[in-house]
């Protein structure tokens, strides 16, 4: 009887535990999806290292997760068309649809509004972005509102950068370029000078690049910025285009000197960004407007995409503060996001975000940063990395002055289209000189025309007036400061002279020291 008891209250036992067990267990179990056989990583191809770098961290996450990583590396030009004509189709299996995705951070708005990507508030506790720049986060979502679709993985701050050798045996200090009639007696004085450097061939001041060039509007930005200026301005009906309001056409007016004057910038007009930083690197230009990838490549080897042998990083490089305008001293702030396409294979959504998320640890943040050079959108990261004075200038712009464009959905379009304006600018003035007023003045109204249709905004303005205003700005002289303590000692000589100097300094001390020997040796006999 005892016995039946218990076998009857085991029995019971055991069925309690196994509803229990399909209550608890089985539903869990069932919520986790089958682990992918490989996830698909879309990026935009940096250069070697940053690829070599980045296989590192997916064979780190395979190591940890069990899951292969497979990187598409797209080109910055196609990328945009490319993923427009991917992202609307649903994933199938077995290609190669992006499960993670990077965006250049204008691209967010944009994607985000045509229901292109997901929104990932649900991941920003795990993500934790408070650790983030408030400018970094800006491009995450569309204007004023609050649903976040991507997360900042590196910043591209734009700067002024010098060849730190020829910098110093000028003797110029940051405050001799600190407003811009003294910046532009500086680049005047160094170009009078006929400066060389250590091979004797002749250094030109600056250089930006435009020719057919995808950075026009990233070095136009601080010039509008700095007079208070900007391409777009918020109106109660949205935006509409503010390239022809005064301020702007104040800083237009000075980016458009450097294009105009071939003795500032002999090769401005004639050659895009890529080849003005190639000259930087051979030390036959003084100082450019780029990013920080430029400190990390001197220090890698030529097989790795570097530039370890190449004159600047015998020269080194230094960032300077540029010039401040009425309105202040902004930095320029781009960079990459981390999203999620919205179409991608359901079934690997789960792992998806777990690459997402591993990506966008501070670790892993770190380390991609720093073999592809951009400077980390993580504040705890950077303290760290300002330990290298080489990065001062670009920190403090981000902190205190660092600016990123408006985060609308049209400003790929508008970005295009202010490019395109510099580009026509460029072969105008390079085919017809420096007296092309009229047609600079065309040009730039009819960008201006074709921002307002991109925003859809109706400008009622006078459009006679309007062009008036636009040739009155950009024909106004602009003050020049006279640089007094100029450089007739640096010549062609002054490549090797400070090594000559330090040469016979030491050769010198090297006589009195053999010397006081021989003399000591001569008393002891």
């Amino acid at each position: 009887m005892m016995f039946k008891r218990i076998y009857s209250i085991a029995l019971f036992l055991g069925i309690a535990l196994c509803g229990a067990m399909q209550a608890y267990a089985i539903p869990e179990l069932r919520a986790m999806p089958t682990p992918p056989d490989t996830l698909v990583l879309w990026v935009m191809d940096q250069d070697i290292n940053a690829g070599s770098a980045l296989q590192k961290l997916m064979k780190k996450y395979t190591r940890q997760s069990g899951i292969p990583v497979k990187i598409r590396f797209v080109d910055w030009g196609a990328a945009f068309d490319e993923l427009n004509k991917t992202l609307v189709n649903e994933a199938g299996e077995g290609t190669d649809y992006p499960d993670v995705l990077q965006l250049g951070s204008t691209w967010v708005p944009y994607f985000a509004k045509a229901g292109l990507i997901k929104p990932v508030t649900e991941l920003l506790d795990a993500v934790d972005t408070s650790r983030f720049y408030p400018e970094a986060m800006k491009s995450t979502h569309i204007g004023r509102d609050s649903v976040v679709y991507a997360v900042p993985w590196f910043l591209d701050i734009r700067g002024f950068f010098a060849n730190e050798r020829i910098w110093l045996e000028l003797g110029l200090h940051d405050t001799e370029i600190e407003t811009y009639p003294k910046f532009y007696g500086v680049l005047r004085a160094v170009s009078e000078a006929k400066v060389v450097n250590g091979l004797g061939v002749e250094v030109v001041p600056l250089e930006f690049g435009v020719k057919e060039d995808w950075t026009g509007y990233q070095q136009m930005s601080p010039f509008l910025w700095n007079f208070g200026g900007d391409f777009v301005a918020e109106v109660d009906s949205g935006y509409r285009s503010a390239l022809a309001d005064p301020l702007t056409l104040k800083g237009l007016h000075h980016y458009l000197k450097l294009l105009r004057d071939q003795e500032l910038s002999p090769n401005n007009l004639k050659e895009n960004s890529a080849q003005s930083a190639d000259r930087f690197v051979r030390a036959e230009q003084l100082m450019i407007f780029g990013t920080s990838e430029l400190i990390r490549k001197i220090e890698f080897d030529t097989d790795l995409g570097g530039l370890m042998d190449s004159p600047l990083a015998k020269d080194g490089i230094m960032t300077i503060k540029g010039p401040s305008g009425p309105s202040g001293n902004f930095s320029f702030v781009g960079g990459s996001h981390l999203t999620l396409p919205k179409n991608s294979n359901p079934i690997k959504r789960h792992y998806a975000q777990d690459l997402f998320l591993f990506m966008l640890r501070a670790d892993n943040i770190d380390f991609y940063s720093r073999q592809c050079g951009f400077i980390p959108p993580d504040k705890s990261l950077i303290r760290i990395w300002m330990q290298d004075q080489r990065y001062n200038h670009l920190i403090e712009g981000l902190e205190n002055h660092g600016r990123s464009c408006q985060n609308i959905p049209e400003w790929s379009e508008i970005e295009m289209a202010v490019n395109r304006m510099v580009s026509a600018i460029a072969e105008c003035l390079l085919k017809n000189g420096p007296d092309v007023d009229d047609e600079i003045t065309r040009l730039v109204f009819e960008t201006h025309q074709k921002i307002d249709r991109i925003l859809g905004y109706e400008n009622s303005e006078n459009a006679s007036a309007v062009k008036e205003r636009i040739r009155n700005a950009l024909t106004q002289p602009i003050d020049e400061a006279k640089y007094e303590k100029g450089f007739g000692s640096f010549k062609k000589e002054s490549g090797f002279s400070l090594r000559l100097i330090v040469v016979c300094s030491l050769g010198g001390v090297a006589i009195v020291l053999l010397l006081v020997f021989s003399i000591r040796r001569f008393r002891k006999r």
